[in-house]
């Protein structure tokens, strides 16, 4: 009797629903030097991105895929016009300064690559200036995932053998595994400062090595 009389508990049919962090969260979390452990035969290592080509596209890291469970993130940040317009100039000055102390000297050696520089920073200033282009900072980062360690390095090795024919190079997170498992989350964040490379927008993007971040 005291039973019908009682009042069942009430369940909040919403409490069942999965949240973000049941979705992201690996089973197990072991880090090693370079790779970690999420699982059984779950075996991850992330990468940075350190050496950009001198022009990318759009999809020009599409062909990664073909490697197979693979994550690539990009962040990308816009840049203070004001802050790029200064940092140009100084570079400017400086690199036509350097131009004329070599001609005087007579040593030809490194006029090209300073022409060229010169040439650069004067048709990036004046699209910058005229707001016809922008300057963003890009930094990616690249999981390989795979089921065994020998796997794993085996991709490893491909991974850095299709970048470098794209003139980029990569380096492995040694130690900052759990970081670079926080950069392929979807927080908006990058966790790991110091990996930016500075681009422009257009029909190509431009590296340009010479603008800090």
């Amino acid at each position: 009797m005291l039973e019908k009389n009682k009042k069942q508990k009430e369940i909040n049919i919403f409490n069942n629903i999965p949240t973000m962090a049941d979705i992201l969260l690996p089973e197990t979390l072991q880090e090693r030097k370079d790779y970690l452990v999420l699982g059984y035969n779950k075996y991850t290592r992330f990468f940075a991105m350190t050496i950009y080509p001198e022009q990318t596209w759009v999809s020009w890291l599409d062909d990664l895929f073909h490697i197979g469970n693979i994550n690539i993130s990009v962040k990308i940040e816009p840049s203070s016009n004001g802050n790029v317009i200064n940092q140009l100039t100084k570079k400017l000055v400086q690199s036509q300064s350097e131009y004329a102390t070599y001609s005087r000297q007579g040593n030809i050696l490194h006029l090209p690559e300073l022409e060229k520089q010169i040439g650069d920073l004067e048709d990036l200033r004046m699209l910058i200036q005229t707001n016809q282009d922008k300057l963003f900072f890009a930094t990616i980062f690249i999981s390989v995932n795979a089921e065994t360690l020998e796997d794993l390095n085996e991709k490893t090795k491909i991974l850095e053998s299709e970048l470098n024919k794209k003139t980029a190079m990569i380096r492995t997170l040694t130690f900052r595994q759990v970081e670079g498992l926080k950069t392929i989350l979807p927080t908006g964040e990058v966790p790991i400062p110091n990996y930016e490379r500075n681009m422009v927008a257009g029909r190509h993007c431009y590296t340009y090595s010479y603008i800090k971040s």
